[in-house]
């Protein structure tokens, strides 16, 4: 039961205990010691009620990356697409980190290369704020995604997006402080204090999809042959499920899996150095 529901429940019940026997006439009478009550109680239903939401807030963690968790260089990854159970290589990822100093700024920039068969070719190139990852820049191109680009400057979220065969489409909108890139949030994950039951719940942006709350906890650790102890983390990316494997050390990301529709995935797995 959540908390808001509890303490609704806990007045309806003392409510109900303190009326039962006493009519409601005299219950509203003034200067009664039930009126008093009631007025004293209705007042500290208030703080009651605050604290229920405050309680209820602390329960969604926002994200508290710290990009110096995470391993330099660059990464190389195999594509498979799995049908029921048969897998099949169709391409590679490679995806390298770099920190890059712009106006006097350290930034994290990753640029994400897909060679793919069946999900097709892309590059992305993704700039943020080094430590905390506050996002920069988006620079990205897919066959079947068209192209986006984002720019976060004062407090907005600027640029476009132009899918394959489309119009060109600007983009100008208010962004949170606490707004990330949503191309960045396994970025995100990996740099955050990962540890057993560990919940976060990020409000991200990309100029394809708009703003959304994306979510993954920690269910577990598993350990991979040839890569050692990892954390298995399962996300909700915009109403698509993904499980990350994540190096507890280096925080590569050693294995992933999006469930692309009922009976098909799309395996990420990482090579061995």
């Amino acid at each position: 039961m959540c908390i808001r529901a509890f303490v609704a429940v806990f007045v309806l019940v003392l409510f109900h205990r303190c009326t039962a026997d006493i009519g409601l006439a005299r219950l509203i009478r003034p200067g009664s010691r039930i009126a008093i009550f009631l007025l004293v109680f209705i007042r500290s239903f208030g703080a009651l009620a605050a604290l229920a939401a405050s309680l209820q807030a602390q329960s969604v963690r926002e994200p508290q990356p710290d990009a110096r968790r995470l391993q330099l260089g660059a990464d190389s990854l195999d594509v498979f697409i799995v049908r029921q159970h048969q897998q099949q290589r169709t391409g590679t990822v490679t995806d390298r980190l770099d920190t890059v100093r712009v106006n006097g700024e350290v930034r994290l920039q990753r640029v994400y290369r897909r060679v793919d068969l069946v999900l097709g070719n892309g590059l992305d190139t993704l700039v943020d704020r080094f430590p905390d990852l506050i996002p920069r820049s988006v620079h990205s191109w897919s066959d079947g995604g068209g192209s986006e680009v984002l720019a976060w400057r004062a407090g907005r979220v600027t640029g476009m997006v132009e899918p394959p065969g489309g119009a060109k489409r600007s983009i100008d909108t208010a962004a949170a402080p606490s707004l990330y890139s949503g191309a960045s949030f396994d970025l995100v994950l990996r740099a955050s204090p990962l540890a057993e039951g560990y919940e976060v719940a990020a409000l991200s942006y990309s100029g394809r999809q708009g703003a959304r709350t994306l979510t993954a906890k920690v269910v577990g650790s598993e350990v991979i042959a040839g890569f050692g102890d990892t954390w298995r983390v399962d996300a909700d990316f915009a109403g698509r499920s993904v499980t990350f494997w994540i190096a507890k050390g280096s925080r590569r990301l050693i294995r992933q899996i999006i469930r692309a529709a009922p009976g098909t995935e799309v395996l990420l797995m990482a090579r061995k150095n």
